[in-house]
């Protein structure tokens, strides 16, 4: 792995972080490549683009903190969101208090959505402040959050929809030759999802994912008949995702471990799915669930509850690397996930491309990279 770059913090012995004078939204939508069918279509024209929607907080004492709102298919309106619902509720607020910045927008906003773009936007200023405190402290995230259990996490590579068997194969083939043992596929339909498995067989784990299209009568028959391909996990089965009761009425049949959660936005959504019995993995996304400090409450829940703990990510920014800290930090390392596709331009210089299915730990402090300034500058939407 590269060497990291300098960090936006001030150089000499640590400094209170300081109050927030400055908050910037910035949209970055970088092309990729993948043989899959164009993947976001949530405007009516189909893209191959990935937003990362960056927010940059900065200090009278002179540090920045990078966070990120999960985004698709450029979402000026979630900008917007941030920028005046947001930024006005932190700016001169102490950075320090991430506890009480996060309470006064949760409460504060609450009118706008307990889930969805609102939470997207106090997810990404609650990792951006976790990061100018680990920049303050002069240490890396993974040593706030209680210290390393590793200094590398597995990746597992998620791929794309393909709805052809051959498309499906190929890309399974490819990330094995890439070093990946872990596969997650995203297909809906059983003759992909078998030739996927075959393919992998003896070389990778394969776990699907199919968000959320089926009622509780269609889950159950595809549940029954995936049952002998020997998936790792059962992703999301059910329509719609807070169908706490039809999920465990799947995950009572014992075929499959039933995972879920990437579309809550909170500790207490998470409390209601293991009161219903109706997940074996929690799945919170630290861009879409709250940031940082709600999935550390979570992990508690979950370590309490018996219910294995494997945060989402289909990031590419600040959330990736915050997701990277949160698994180091957890005694059974978590799999990181990572959207299998390929930039034209990198957020982190290629420092975020897994090397045989690895990544490092960053060891600088705060978040311990920060984004590519060109990149920035080449791919941003204004």
């Amino acid at each position: 792995m590269n060497a990291e770059p300098a960090l936006d913090r001030p150089s000499g012995a640590s400094l209170r972080a300081g109050r927030i004078v400055k908050a910037e939204a910035i949209l970055v939508a970088i092309p990729f490549h993948s043989d899959a069918k164009p993947v976001w279509n949530f405007t009516g024209v189909p893209k191959n683009t990935f937003d990362t929607m960056l927010v940059r907080i900065e200090t009278e004492n002179g540090f920045v903190g990078w966070g990120e709102a999960f985004s698709r298919t450029e979402d000026v309106a979630l900008k917007s969101l941030i920028e005046n619902r947001v930024f006005p509720l932190i700016i001169g607020e102490d950075a320090a208090a991430i506890s009480k910045i996060k309470f006064k927008l949760e409460f504060g906003l609450q009118n706008f959505g307990r889930v969805g773009p609102t939470m997207y936007a106090i997810s990404a200023v609650d990792i951006a402040l976790w990061d100018i405190a680990g920049k303050a402290a002069g240490l890396p995230l993974v040593d706030l959050l209680g210290g390393a259990f590793a200094q590398h996490v597995n990746v597992y590579a998620s791929l794309l929809r393909y709805d052809n068997q051959e498309g499906v194969v190929a890309a399974t083939h490819q990330a094995i030759s890439r070093g990946y043992r872990h596969i997650k596929l995203h297909e809906v339909t059983y003759p992909e999802i078998a030739a996927a498995c075959e393919a992998a067989k003896g070389l990778a784990a394969i776990m699907l994912d199919v968000n959320c299209p089926w009622s509780v009568a269609e889950a159950l028959v595809m549940d029954a008949r995936l049952a002998d391909l020997g998936l790792l996990w059962l992703e999301e089965p059910v329509w719609p995702p807070e169908n706490y009761r039809g999920l465990a009425r799947i995950r009572a049949e014992k075929r499959h471990r039933i995972a879920a959660g990437e579309n809550a936005g909170s500790l207490h959504d998470f409390a209601a799915m293991i009161d219903a019995q109706a997940i074996d993995i929690a799945q919170p996304d630290v861009a879409k669930t709250g940031g940082i400090s709600e999935l550390l409450k979570i992990s508690t829940l979950c370590e309490a509850s018996a219910v294995e703990f494997v945060p989402h990510c289909a990031l590419f920014g600040p959330g990736m690397i915050a997701t990277i800290h949160i698994n180091a930090a957890q005694r059974s390392v978590p799999l990181l996930e990572r959207l299998y596709c390929d930039f034209e331009a990198e957020l982190y210089g290629g420092r975020t491309v897994p090397t045989e299915g690895k990544l490092a730990v960053p060891q600088s402090p705060g978040l311990g990279i920060d984004p590519d300034s060109d990149v920035i500058k080449d791919y941003r939407i204004n």
